[in-house]
């Protein structure tokens, strides 16, 4: 009886072991991105001295881009770039362009493995650095991925850009990569 519980303690230790071993290497940080192919495609508009490109993201754009495929998580990435020309900052109010959007953090939580404390933190820091961070300061560009529920064939992105006293609405209609609306 002991030699067969030294046995399965052992056996235990050891599959925890590997389990903890597999979550850690599942994840690998990319290499640089090109978003050539994303800037080819994207939508552009400008208002008010402000000029606004998106794209949504091809599950390959995705899985170079984040390492994964977030289209199957049920969250669409959108790559948004917005050229700030005012003498103002502006702020990008996500809560405008999808009321129920996903933090960086939260789409990056859903990649974490078990037991896999630095692995995870290195999901969780690529992720916030790719997603769209504000402010937008007066001459810069600055451009970054939104996380929105998804749609099919065609997305309308509603962009708030806002300064003091002033709000610059963009509505704009991007069109869905076949790969992109496959996992919704």
């Amino acid at each position: 009886v002991r030699g067969v519980r030294r046995f399965l303690g052992s056996a235990l230790r050891a599959a925890s072991l590997s389990l903890c071993l597999a979550g850690c290497a599942t994840w690998q940080a990319p290499g640089d991105f090109d978003d050539a192919g994303l800037r080819a495609r994207a939508v552009t508009a400008s208002r008010q001295d402000v000029r606004i490109s998106a794209a949504v993201l091809t599950a390959e754009d995705s899985r170079r881009m984040f390492g994964a495929n977030v289209d199957r998580l049920g969250v669409q990435s959108v790559w948004v770039e917005v050229r700030n020309q005012t003498s103002e900052r502006l702020w990008l109010l996500r809560s405008g362009t999808d009321p129920d959007y996903f933090s960086p953090l939260e789409v990056a939580w859903s990649l974490h493995s078990l037991l896999a404390g630095e692995a995870n933190a290195r999901i969780d820091d690529h992720f916030d650095r790719l997603g769209f961070q504000n402010p937008i300061l007066p001459g810069e560009t600055r451009a970054g991925v939104l996380f929105v529920n998804p749609e099919r064939r065609t997305r309308l992105l509603n962009l708030d850009l806002l300064q003091p006293k002033r709000l610059i609405p963009f509505s704009l209609f991007l069109p869905v990569p076949d790969s992109a609306g496959d996992q919704i």
